[in-house]
């Protein structure tokens, strides 16, 4: 067997007991960042990486009833526990694929769900079933669906892009929450719904032409507001990066018909993010100097043991992979000066 996908397996497998939140709603991040580890070329680093974050997890919780009205069962995290219950039983009946095609759809009008980390880790999940099928990580995308499920949170407005503006266009007249956030994530932006112009801000973007093209495109505008804006609030602000990185990444695991609604809800997240954390922000330019290479920031990313800083440098190094633009390297020293552990 790969060494690399032994590591990632016996991550999987011993993280599996812990519940998807800690600390009063903090989101579990260890399946995450062990794959992120893995594809970061620092697979030595998982074990010792997962034995530090064990003691802060608390377990997950039991559940007690079947899911019937799944409806009904959606954004309610009381019910996390039958929904992996549920998820095993439908992983355990179709392939993989096909459950994933299901139930997308279903839960992209909730991608907000634990600050974005349900799409998150199901996209991590679905990246690491993709390239190898074992019972750890078929477990493992039970637990980030039944996490998206159960943290369902739909954000004010309609996630519909039928304007004629760029992203960049739009990010530039989005009006700002002005009010200090003192809650978690999705509870922060659910105040938007009284910001007057957020909703027809977010509609007033062109539609996608080529999603995969757009994706990258909003990737690359977030990555950039993430360097401007990001000593203001470095945690909010990468999820508008990360998030869109993820879902494009497993975009050809999913049907076609599917990718445009995940497009306009990851930019209403994206927005929702801008709008409600940069209130008071003090924007500093992007570095004109020579970034540091790939190899030398999934090092220091792997050095800080942050979470964040593991993920946004897996994510930013893809993009620059893809894309080459050395903005995305920017992106991800920033998230490693920022967040050092």
């Amino acid at each position: 067997m790969d060494l690399n996908a032994e590591r990632l397996d016996e991550a999987l497998a011993r993280l599996a007991p812990t519940g998807p939140e800690f600390r009063g709603g903090l989101s579990n991040h260890g399946p995450m960042v062990a794959e992120a580890l893995v594809r970061l070329d620092a697979a030595d680093a998982v074990p010792g990486w997962v034995d530090g974050y064990l003691p802060l997890l608390e377990d997950a919780p039991g559940g007690g009833e079947r899911i019937g009205d799944w409806r009904a069962a959606l954004g309610d995290m009381r019910r996390v526990a039958d929904w992996e219950r549920y998820f095993r039983e439908r992983l355990a009946e179709a392939p993989w694929r096909d459950v994933l095609a299901e139930w997308w759809p279903r839960l992209t009008p909730g991608l907000a769900a634990g600050a974005t980390h349900g799409v998150i880790r199901t996209a991590h999940a679905v990246r690491a079933l993709a390239e190898r099928e074992s019972g750890p990580r078929r477990g493992e995308l039970a637990r980030a669906l039944a996490y998206w499920a159960a943290g369902y949170a739909e954000l004010p407005g309609r996630p519909l892009t039928e304007g004629v503006r760029t992203v960049e266009q739009a990010v530039a007249v989005l009006p700002i929450l002005e009010l200090a956030p003192v809650t978690l994530i999705v509870p922060h932006l659910r105040k938007l719904a009284g910001l007057p112009g957020f909703a027809e801000t977010v509609s007033s973007v062109r539609p996608p032409r080529d999603v995969p093209r757009d994706l990258d495109e909003l990737t690359r505008v977030f990555a950039r507001v993430f360097v401007t804006h990001g000593r203001h609030a470095p945690i909010d602000f990468i999820h508008a990066v990360t998030a869109p990185t993820a879902v494009a990444s497993v975009l050809g695991e999913l049907p076609e018909t599917l990718h445009r609604p995940v497009y306009d809800a990851l930019w209403q997240v994206a927005a929702a993010l801008y709008s409600g954390y940069a209130h008071g922000a003090t924007i500093e330019p992007v570095p004109d100097g020579d970034p540091l290479d790939p190899a030398e920031l999934s090092g220091r990313a792997a050095e800080t043991g942050d979470a964040h800083a593991i993920k946004m440098t897996e994510a930013c190094l893809r993009q620059y992979a893809r894309l080459g633009d050395p903005l995305f390297l920017h992106a991800s020293a920033r998230a490693v000066e920022l967040l050092p552990g």
